[in-house]
């Protein structure tokens, strides 16, 4: 009896240990590792992970970091990754620097733009990926763990592309490094854009002044032009390109649209309107093609009767200018034509006014009239002599810079 109890107590006292030292088994899911150094025990055949939260200084990130890496869908995810996670200070210094250093190793830090996030590097430390965790999605595990997924595929396509252009030349070669850098959910390959150049040294394949333009430096500088026109141009150019992305030309088009509505005249009004629904029509849910219907009803419009007169319809110069209808001039007799300021940081200022019927001239009033704040002789008086069969009504203003003002137009018979 004694030797059966002795035997249960030893049995007893060696079972923990024999689990734990037990080893995990293959495909079980991604291990742990509190820095680069211990990760290199085995190298990872999935890469490195960085679950990264906020250290201190937001209280929800770090349980909820916790709470993902439980996660089966997560786990799955990240499959045989070793996962390494690390608090991200409010505040740096060469000690928090020094510390981090010492736990990423030969990992590049990458600071994502909100916490928290998993960084992702493959087996050979490159970073490939930053996933980040919305607000939005903090309940639900399954649609990071599918973002976390898709970056890894497109890793695995990438490499898959960069292997079959190794064996290629020429354009062939620029080809398939271009599709390999324009992979959706993963970073670009390293030095893409030497090896671009090596291979198609004159961007026969587009994908160089693809990955090179910069969008916001572009927009910013064609902003400070002198000559718009010739901007214009280069612009239009760009947009017929079809080396850019989609959203590329989609910025592209906001540069004309914004070109046009800068400096054009109501004669370019079609244009812009063309190149709002063109804007769209490349991807009406993205932030430009929702806001090009905003964009068409504050800046296109006519000098008309009915909608009065905004700064993009109206001349810089005193070209007479229609005055779109229908017009209520029919019958011979005299009208009062009022310009009457609405909104805007000027006032309008208008030299003449003159009516034809068709191409004829049939009645005039040339006087200087402003209206504002205040209003200055801004009633214009049309003596007709005869029915007018087709009126067509002409303004003449004075509006060479200082043209943001809005405004309505009105047309008696007394």
């Amino acid at each position: 009896m004694k030797k059966t109890l002795f035997s249960l107590l030893v049995a007893a006292a060696l079972a923990p240990v024999t689990l734990l030292a037990a080893p995990e088994k293959s495909g079980a899911g991604p291990r742990t590792a509190p820095n680069y150094e211990a990760a290199q025990a085995s190298v990872p055949e999935d890469g490195y992970v960085l679950a990264l939260y906020a250290d201190g200084w937001d209280k929800f990130s770090k349980p909820l970091v916790d709470k993902l890496l439980k996660d089966k869908a997560i786990k799955s995810a990240l499959s045989k990754s070793v996962v390494i996670e690390y608090g991200a200070p409010n505040f740096w210094n060469d000690d928090v620097k020094k510390e981090r250093e010492a736990i990423l190793g030969k990992l590049r830090w990458v600071g994502p733009q909100t916490y928290p996030a998993f960084v992702l590097y493959d087996k050979n430390g490159r970073h490939y990926a930053t996933v980040t965790v919305p607000y939005s999605d903090r309940k639900d595990a399954s649609k990071i763990a599918g973002n976390i997924k898709s970056a890894r595929q497109s890793l695995e396509k990438q490499n898959e592309l960069l292997a079959k252009a190794a064996g290629e030349q020429g354009l062939a070669k620029a080809q398939t490094l271009g599709k390999s850098a324009i992979l959706e959910n993963i970073n670009r390959p390293d030095n893409i854009i030497r090896m671009l150049k090596e291979a198609d040294p004159q961007d026969k394949s587009g994908y160089i002044r693809r990955l090179e333009f910069n969008m916001h430096a572009y927009a910013e500088g064609t902003a400070k032009t002198e000559d718009w026109k010739a901007t214009l141009k280069e612009v239009e150019d760009k947009i017929n390109d079809k080396a850019y992305s989609a959203t590329q030309r989609q910025g592209l088009y906001a540069t004309a649209i914004g070109l046009l509505h800068r400096h054009g005249s109501p004669a370019d009004q079609p244009k812009l309107e063309r190149y709002l629904r063109e804007m769209k029509k490349i991807d009406p849910k993205s932030i430009q093609g929702i806001s090009a219907d905003h964009a068409k009803t504050l800046w296109v419009s006519s000098l008309s009767y009915a909608d009065g007169w905004s700064p993009s319809v109206l001349p810089k110069d005193d070209t007479p200018t229609e005055i779109d209808g229908p017009l209520p001039i029919k019958e011979a007799g005299t009208y009062e034509v009022t310009f009457t300021y609405k909104r805007g940081s000027h006032q309008l200022e208008v030299k003449g006014l003159q009516l034809f019927d068709g191409k004829t001239k049939v009645a005039e009033d040339m006087h200087t009239g402003t209206t504002g704040i205040k209003h200055n002789n801004n009633v214009y008086t049309l003596t007709v002599p005869s029915k007018v069969k087709n009126p067509v009504l002409k303004g003449i203003f004075n509006m060479p810079t200082n043209r943001d003002s809005y405004g309505s137009i009105s047309i008696k018979k007394k």
